[in-house]
């Protein structure tokens, strides 16, 4: 499965010099979603022990800048029982049943400075992070066409990131994906379509079994998704056509006798130049 990434709003339980703690992931409310197919629901226990195949391999990055050193180093990684959860987190999220923080410790970089200072002076107050789910189950729609649920239980954790925006990381002011690497992205879409497709049919195959249909709005979301992806195809098809790679010009063909005409031309105007009477 690729990566993901998901994304909250921060809730600092503290800053002190370059030492800051906070609330990257709450657990039990159901999120902003993905705008495919679903939203996510984490639980306690998300991370387990925070390691990736026996190693503690999380780092801490600023917009998931996976090519660039961390800005950080990650001191602690913690669960936060329901009722430890700072009130600004309880007051967003009532249904909040605990979280995870992190405490970390910028660096002495330009850019870990620069993020520190964004902290410091409320200009930066969102995290996210980039995770593997590896256990998770689904709920069914409601009847009022909301998107499905997806409960997540354990995952793998890769990085934890200071973000400008979090939950939507497709808008870039110079077409340049920086939040999420390229690479990551295209599988990311890739599965996002193949996901979106399975439920969709797993759906239909339910609603067969009970002697019903998909309803009229399932099948408004089918026609949409059908058009969108449509339009994305033609896009990009465009995108390719303009792109190809020219092929080579031919090399011109030598005419030896015009060749030899020319270097004959040649030797009767240099023998003139030398006093040669011809």
């Amino acid at each position: 499965m690729p990566m993901e990434y998901k994304s909250t709003k921060a809730a600092l339980m503290g800053i002190e010099g370059r030492t800051v703690t906070g609330i990257f992931a709450v657990h039990g409310n159901v999120d902003a979603g993905d705008g495919w197919a679903m939203r996510d629901r984490t639980h306690p226990g998300l991370f387990g022990d925070f390691t990736v195949d026996g190693r503690k391999r999380a780092v801490f990055l600023w917009q998931h800048r996976s090519q660039d050193p961390p800005i950080a180093t990650i001191d602690r990684l913690f669960e936060v029982a329901a009722a430890d959860l700072p009130p600004a987190v309880r007051a967003y999220a009532p249904d909040a049943t605990g979280g995870v923080g992190v405490t970390r410790t910028y660096l002495d970089t330009p850019r870990a400075n620069e993020v520190l200072a964004g902290l410091t002076g409320s200009a930066i107050t969102e995290m996210s992070y980039a995770y593997e789910a590896t256990r998770w189950d689904f709920e069914e729609p409601k009847e009022d066409g909301g998107l499905l649920v997806r409960n997540i239980y354990t995952a793998k954790l890769f990085d934890v990131s200071d973000v400008n925006w979090g939950m939507n990381p497709a808008t870039s002011a110079d077409g340049a994906k920086t939040s999420i690497p390229l690479n990551d992205h295209h599988a990311a879409v890739q599965a996002a379509v193949a996901t979106y497709t399975e439920r969709l049919k797993a759906l239909s195959e339910l609603r067969a079994k009970e002697g019903r249909i998909l309803s009229g709005e399932n099948r408004k979301r089918i026609e949409d998704a059908v058009k969108s992806l449509t339009d994305a195809t033609d896009a990009l098809n465009e995108l390719l056509a303009a792109t190809e790679p020219k092929a080579a010009p031919a090399p011109s063909v030598v005419d030896a006798a015009a060749l030899s005409r020319l270097f004959a031309n040649f030797q009767h105007t240099l023998a003139i130049l030398n006093g040669v009477t011809l």
